[in-house]
């Protein structure tokens, strides 16, 4: 029995190169030729705190006015060193030496006020808390500032309980939390703490890997999957092509997402167009034009959507494979431009065991997916490397560090890897085995009896399945052991209920896919 199929949320960014656009003449014209239902807007807070206000206000009955949704994104401390309202009051930089923003309590009672908005967006969060805000040059931490000495074995805890102490103040005036990822980490523990962790797709992303985190802990954690398309390749925008765009579109929509929005609406740099023009549309004063991306977003929301309604949600996933992982943020920042700071703490660097995963994923892509990183930030030669959207995996999804038994039925291969494991969930992994799979572990994360048999590597029967400790995921007899889960090279495959999607590369290319139902 299928869950309630909800309609697909379907949203834009309008963050650009033209301002206000929610107050041209054209902006009904737009909508529907677009058929948006969700407004994202870059807010850029000013001084005087009234003119803030009215912004707000402005959205909201945008909003109300043509029958949508609106978020309000607030990247604006990102890249800033902080900012002040004309009462003196500091917004980013908080006194016990964090920074992040935050509105002030009448904006908030404002904010909780508006009929039509759907929550506040944190952009590229977990790269904040990663990086302690060294982008805007703050150098100060995000939301979590671990105290000198805790080891890493508690940042997960730690984290999501001052994820979860932001998400209660907001809660207090009815206001949703929402993350939108650029790098694979941390989704898990956003959602435990209340909020809705979406992903970038495209960008410098390995697409696949980023939805198989993003599904994982919107499933474990009861929250909505938001997947959203990026037009950004380093320093370019676009830096996408309307085949990688189609492609991430028809990803996100039969992987389930409950809203995907597109991210820009309307940014070009004329000196560095690609062949293909700016994002969606390209504007002025008078009016707009639709460029060839713009053209394949109308496609898919006013075509396609129509004509292949979906009969299942990201919910009845039912994985094949699952890595079960303590969150330590680690996608592999040590080979990157980027500090190599976990958490955003010079206190833990990466290791050969936070950067185990990251092997799991080029043995389960069939070596598509790099051994090293998960984004092209990485590895220094990044903005050399030429982008790929496809990468073949077999039903994987990633849970966490404390997923239980319900969620692990009828998994055929079990990772355990990382730093730590809730007890109850190594049991639960045990379990699994002696009813017929493969677990393959990390030495120490393999149950006592098990290692006493097995070693630092090696095999263990035990009922119906088998265990296999090893250092090395990329071990021959790893690979050995779990052929019979990887894909063929041109093949993404996933099942949801009693539906499989199949997500099929074009002729060699890896910016096309067709996606088959059965």
């Amino acid at each position: 029995m299928s869950a309630k199929i909800s309609p697909l949320r379907w949203g834009v960014d309008s963050a650009g190169s033209v301002e206000h656009i929610e107050r041209k003449p054209w902006v009904r014209e737009l909508l529907d030729e677009f058929g948006f239902d969700l407004w994202m807007d870059h807010l850029s807070p000013q001084p005087r705190v009234a003119d803030t206000a009215d912004k707000l206000r402005g959205l909201d009955q945008f909003a109300g006015e043509h029958g949508i949704r609106w978020m309000s994104n607030v990247e604006h401390a990102n890249f800033a060193k902080g900012f002040k309202d004309d009462q003196e009051r500091e917004w980013y930089h908080k006194p016990d030496g964090r920074y992040y923003f935050q509105f002030p309590p009448e904006l908030l009672e404002l904010l909780g006020s508006c009929r039509h908005l759907q929550g506040l967006m944190y952009d590229e969060a977990e790269h904040m808390q990663n990086c302690a805000n060294s982008i805007g040059h703050a150098n100060k931490p995000w939301l979590y500032a671990p105290a000198p000495g805790t080891p890493l074995s508690a940042a997960a805890e730690g984290f999501e309980a001052a994820a979860a102490e932001m998400a209660a103040l907001h809660a207090r005036y009815g206001i949703q939390l929402y993350t939108e990822h650029v790098f694979p980490v941390l989704f898990h523990s956003f959602n435990r703490a209340g909020w809705t962790a979406g992903s970038k797709g495209l960008k410098e992303n390995y697409t696949p890997a980023f939805i198989a985190c993003a599904l994982g802990a919107a499933k474990q954690y009861g929250r909505e999957l938001w997947l959203t398309p990026d037009f950004w390749w380093m320093f370019d925008c676009p830096g996408h092509t309307p085949d990688e765009y189609r492609s991430a579109l028809l990803m996100a929509y039969h992987m389930g997402a409950d809203c995907i929005y597109t991210e820009n609406l309307a940014w070009y740099r004329e000196e560095r167009y690609p062949s293909w023009g700016p994002t969606l549309i390209e504007a002025d004063e008078g009016g707009y034009r639709t460029a060839p991306l713009g053209e394949v977003a109308r496609w898919f929301r006013k075509e396609y959507i129509n004509t292949h309604p979906r009969s299942y949600t990201f919910e009845e996933v039912q994985p094949r494979v699952v890595i079960i992982r303590q969150e330590d943020a680690c996608w592999g920042q040590a080979f990157s431009w980027l500090p190599d700071t976990l958490f955003g703490s010079s206190m833990w660097p990466s290791t050969r065991t936070t950067e185990a995963w990251l092997r799991l994923w080029h043995l389960l892509s069939r070596g598509v997916i790099s051994a090293t990183k998960l984004s092209w930030n990485a590895t220094f030669a990044a903005a050399e490397e030429r982008f790929r959207f496809f990468c073949p995996l077999d039903g994987v999804v990633v849970y966490d560090h404390r997923v239980q038994t319900p969620l692990l039925e009828g998994v055929e291969v079990i990772f355990l890897t990382g730093i730590g494991i809730l007890p109850e969930t190594q049991q639960a992994a045990a379990d699994c085995v002696r009813s017929g799979a493969l677990c393959v572990s990390l030495p120490h994360l393999a149950p006592e009896r098990v290692r006493r048999t097995t070693g630092e590597d090696g095999e263990l029967a035990d009922g119906a399945g088998k265990w296999l400790v090893t250092p090395d995921f990329l071990a021959p007899g790893v690979r050995k052991a779990v052929r019979h889960i990887l894909p063929p090279y041109d093949t993404m495959r996933y099942r949801f209920g009693n539906t499989e999607v199949r997500f099929r590369m074009l002729d060699d290319d890896p910016s096309r896919i067709e996606v088959e139902l059965s």
